[in-house]
């Protein structure tokens, strides 16, 4: 099974300057319906929107509703949570009797979680007592299914990037979570705007460079300078094989 990963898409529909970007998630929509085979999901890891309006999401809606695979979204520091939620309730996967976007997706023999990294206070992430107890009992479900987790904010350190939680010992908490669960086989983030892996235990951590590629920090060729990124995440039974896309 392959799965796709999209992430920081900044969708900005109030600034002219800001229009590549939907050219942008366009090119990338287009390049990952062309794939054989084609994903059998797209997650998109946060940041859908930049400014969080409500023509912000009809825009990228309207973007991603041409993907010809499911598309699901973790919650990223520059969404709110309401507008989101309204973006792709019609999936009908997100539970309806919590606070926080958290949710689990079976496909076929794998699982997918999103866990909610949204700090109302800052652009950091946040993993509260309330997520920790939501993600718990979504991880033990099912624990033994190969599952991925993806989320906006790494809850670790990365090469050359500081941690990007506002509380170190509330990252710790959710480090702890995805490590204790033995289905987990892989962890998908966004945020930094740059490809890197990392050991999270006995899986990889990796993130994947903004859509958006006039706020993407990966280091490119004048070949490729200008254009959006994307992985493409390969599973076969526990194990994932994870591979850079240029769009």
């Amino acid at each position: 099974m392959i799965i796709a990963q999209i992430s920081d898409t900044h969708i900005q529909t109030q600034l002219p300057s800001a229009r590549s970007r939907l050219e942008d998630l366009a090119c990338t929509v287009a390049s990952i319906n062309a794939l054989r085979p084609r994903p059998a999901a797209v997650l998109h890891t946060g940041d859908v929107a930049h400014d969080a309006t409500s023509s912000d999401y009809a825009a990228a809606r309207a973007a991603l509703s041409r993907l010809a695979c499911p598309v699901y979204a973790a919650v990223g520091n520059r969404d709110r949570r309401e507008l989101f939620r309204d973006t792709f309730a019609s999936q009908g996967h997100f539970e309806c009797d919590s606070s926080f976007v958290q949710f689990a997706v079976d496909l076929g023999a794998a699982r997918i979680v999103a866990v909610d990294t949204l700090d109302a206070q800052s652009n950091l992430g946040d993993f509260c007592t309330e997520r920790e107890v939501s993600l718990r009992r979504l991880l033990e479900v099912r624990r033994e299914q190969p599952t991925l987790v993806f989320l906006h904010h790494p809850p670790v350190a990365l090469p050359g990037s500081p941690l990007q939680f506002r509380d170190s010992t509330r990252a710790a908490s959710l480090v702890r979570c995805l490590t204790q669960c033995s289905g987990v086989i892989g962890v998908f983030a966004g945020h930094v705007h740059r490809a890197c892996a990392v050991a999270l235990g006995g899986v990889t951590l990796s993130t994947v460079p903004s859509i958006a590629a006039d706020l993407s920090w990966e280091e490119l060729s004048n070949r490729h300078a200008g254009r959006p990124i994307y992985h493409l995440h390969a599973i076969e039974g526990s194990q994932v094989a994870s591979a850079s896309i240029v769009a």
